[in-house]
């Protein structure tokens, strides 16, 4: 007898082994860290299904696959006629049918691009469009924060030369397939492997916008379309919030076209807190997760999850920047601007499945350059929040003074960004404080945020006026403080020159 995929939703979390007074036991570290410093609580949301009610339904011979803690459900795969015995138990809620057929399923064939000719550094137009330019000049490549990408699959990644440098210094936190229940993302599908070089290919004609960054590559999509891969999103979303993910990039989107039209969404539904991925999405963005997706390539009102509020939209323009014809726009929610921001997503370069630079239309490649950009936002500001990451973004967008239903806040830059944040910090006649003094080791200079994402001028200058060390230094908060060296013991004069004063002070070396 056939069997479909159904949501199994539980009524409650009662008797669990785990407590929120102990959440080491079911979050990372690094998923602990993000929500202490954004002063996210651990609540009972963040506790895992119940074992004892997963067992029940295995005992019934219901094939159980990803357990959903945000929802306190399960998807499982059963026959029509057992599922209504399951809705009957006492501790389950409700059962929602999401997909027919097995779950494990195999995508399409590859698709083709125009293939363009070898430059130097053809990703340079586009992402200088939002001063990531800018960004790499100062130092910021992504080190150290960790991206989400979901999509469709991730072909032949292993394989391309342009992410051996990832792979080499193992900054693929970890891989999963979803549709397919395994590990291995390299199916035959590559819309990922595309979104995946905008941010971390490098090589030496195309660079990426992040590519010191570590991944976390999930595949959330089908080749056809049901409820169940909105479900998909949100047990990758769990896995990786309790992996400690900073951001993650979806260049995916849910609207109209289900394979089983029921399944469609209404305009009235698409409100931003309805489509089962915008609920999940509201959710991640309340652990603290920066969250980019793709506005949508329809040209009418964005789609879900861009339709939640808490979600950075992206909608595209050509290189020009001109708005696309086919960039979505607008949307059902109240009092929210759909797309958010935009960014090149006519004629994007990037690397397709066969490693080969291409040239390719869609939101769903101008969202991976504002995740990149966002992605250097959070190495240079860690202490800001995943609401924050999102304002200084809108702000800093062209239209941001004037928003409106087409180009949101417009498209947003780098250099903008800083600007505000030095605007925001107001004027301080204090440049840095240099610790500790007198030092045995070295001398440590704690810039104030008022000069951020400014160049300045070091100078280490010895009592007998001989320069021991001069150099040009960019401090944002996320390298601060600097660490200076002092060679030999005695007396120093340390010199820092700032784009409108100087400022000297004596260092002692014992």
């Amino acid at each position: 007898m056939a069997q479909d995929r159904y949501m199994v939703f539980f009524t409650d979390k009662s008797n669990s082994i785990y407590s929120i007074n102990r959440p080491a036991d079911f979050l990372s570290e690094r998923a602990l860290i993000r929500r202490d410093r954004q002063n996210i609580p651990i609540t009972e949301q963040d506790l895992p299904v119940n074992s004892n009610y997963i067992q029940s339904l295995k005992n019934m011979g219901v094939e159980v696959f990803y357990p959903s803690k945000w929802l306190n459900g399960v998807l499982v795969q059963m026959e029509t006629s057992r599922a209504q015995s399951v809705s009957q138990l006492s501790f389950v809620l409700g059962v929602e049918r999401v997909a027919p057929g097995a779950p494990l399923r195999v995508g399409g064939s590859l698709r083709s691009d125009e293939q363009l000719p070898a430059q130097t550094n053809l990703a340079n137009n586009q992402q200088s469009m939002l001063g990531i330019d800018l960004m790499h000049e100062y130092g910021i490549w992504g080190e150290g924060v960790l991206v989400g990408i979901f999509d469709d699959g991730f072909a032949n990644y292993t394989q391309i030369g342009a992410f051996q440098h990832i792979l080499n210094e193992d900054r693929i936190l970890y891989s999963y397939d979803f549709v397919n229940n395994r590990e291995s993302v390299e199916n035959n599908e590559n819309h990922g492997t595309r979104v995946f070089s905008i941010m971390a290919a490098d090589q030496s004609n195309y660079t990426g916008v992040v590519p010191k960054a570590t991944y976390i590559l999930s595949v959330t999509e089908a080749p056809l379309e049901y409820r169940v891969e909105e479900y998909n999103w949100l047990f990758a979303a769990e896995k990786a919030d309790s992996a400690g993910v900073d951001i993650i990039n979806t260049s995916l989107g849910y609207k109209t076209g289900f394979t089983d039209p029921s399944m469609n969404y209404t305009n009235v539904q698409l409100n931003g807190q309805t489509a089962v991925i915008t609920r999940a999405a509201n959710i991640a963005a309340s652990k603290g997760i920066v969250l980019v997706t793709s506005a949508g390539n329809n040209g009418s009102a964005v789609g879900a999850p861009a339709d939640s509020p808490n979600v950075l939209a992206v909608g595209a323009v050509n290189a020009e920047g001109e708005i696309a014809g086919f960039s979505s726009r607008g949307t059902f929610t109240p009092n929210v601007f759909k797309p958010d921001v935009m960014a090149q997503g006519s004629a994007t370069l990037l690397l397709t499945a066969d490693g080969i630079i291409a040239a390719q239309n869609g939101t769903s490649f101008s969202s991976p350059l504002v995740a990149g950009l966002a992605v250097g936002l959070i190495q240079a500001y860690p202490s800001k929040t995943a609401s924050e990451i999102l304002e200084m973004i809108r702000r800093s967008g062209d239209f941001a003074n004037e928003p409106n239903q087409v180009f949101g806040y417009g498209t947003p830059n780098f250099g903008r960004i800083l600007e505000n944040e030095r605007l925001a910090a107001g004027e301080s006649t204090v440049v840095y404080t240099a610790y500790p003094n007198p030092t045995t080791e070295e001398i440590q200079l704690s810039f104030d945020e008022s000069h951020y994402g400014q160049i300045i001028t070091v100078q280490v200058i010895k009592s007998s006026g001989q320069v021991e060390k001069t150099f040009d230094y960019v401090p944002f908060e996320g390298r601060n403080p600097l660490r200076i060296s002092l060679n030999e013991s005695g007396l120093y004069f340390l010199r820092i020159i700032t784009p409108s004063k100087t400022a000297s002070r004596k260092i002692i070396k014992y």
